[in-house]
């Protein structure tokens, strides 16, 4: 299959799965934007080269969550300058999801995207790709770890995300 071929082909398969995964990293709309394009980027220059000793799909996901991190990176350095310059650093925008207007959904977003932005980023990287219902496995050969890890990671995350809901939850009703 020609490059070109193949590249549309995997573009028109997991584009959107990617852009989601930009999305769990970057509120901002430029940032996930330029982190999706980094992605589509790495996946043109190398498509060619993939040699098969993983599932396609584990390959452009870790080639999306290392652009997303490269992307992170290159934003700390940057507002770190900002900082020193004496600029200020703006709210993180709130995801926009059109899906639903309902105040309960919107309200848990808001508590996802909190919790989510104080995970490591190794934990939101396994909570993107879980999201994308990736299996331990897959996981796994993607961030490195070993599969009990990842298993106990998600473990962990999902009673952390329980116990902070049942809280954040009980505070609104309180106010």
């Amino acid at each position: 299959m020609q490059k070109e071929q193949l590249f549309r082909t995997l573009v028109d398969e997991y584009g959107k799965k990617i852009f989601r995964i930009c999305c769990w990293y970057f509120n901002d709309p430029d940032e996930r934007d330029d982190a999706y394009q980094e992605a589509l980027i790495r996946i043109w220059e190398h498509a060619d080269t993939f040699k098969g000793r993983s599932k396609i799909s584990t390959w452009i996901y870790r080639v999306t969550m290392n652009a997303c991190l490269s992307g992170i990176r290159s934003d700390k350095r940057r507002r770190r300058h900002l900082v020193e310059d004496g600029g200020s650093l703006d709210d993180l925008e709130i995801m926009e999801f059109h899906e639903e207007n309902d105040p309960e959904h919107e309200q848990k977003l808001l508590f996802f995207r909190d919790f989510m932005s104080v995970l490591d980023t190794a934990d939101r990287t396994l909570v993107s790709l879980y999201l994308e219902e990736l299996s331990t496995r897959e996981m796994a050969e993607i961030t490195g770890l070993s599969e009990s890890n990842v298993r106990v990671r998600i473990f962990r995350i999902k009673d952390q995300v329980k116990k902070q809901w049942e809280e954040y939850s009980h505070g609104i009703g309180r106010l």
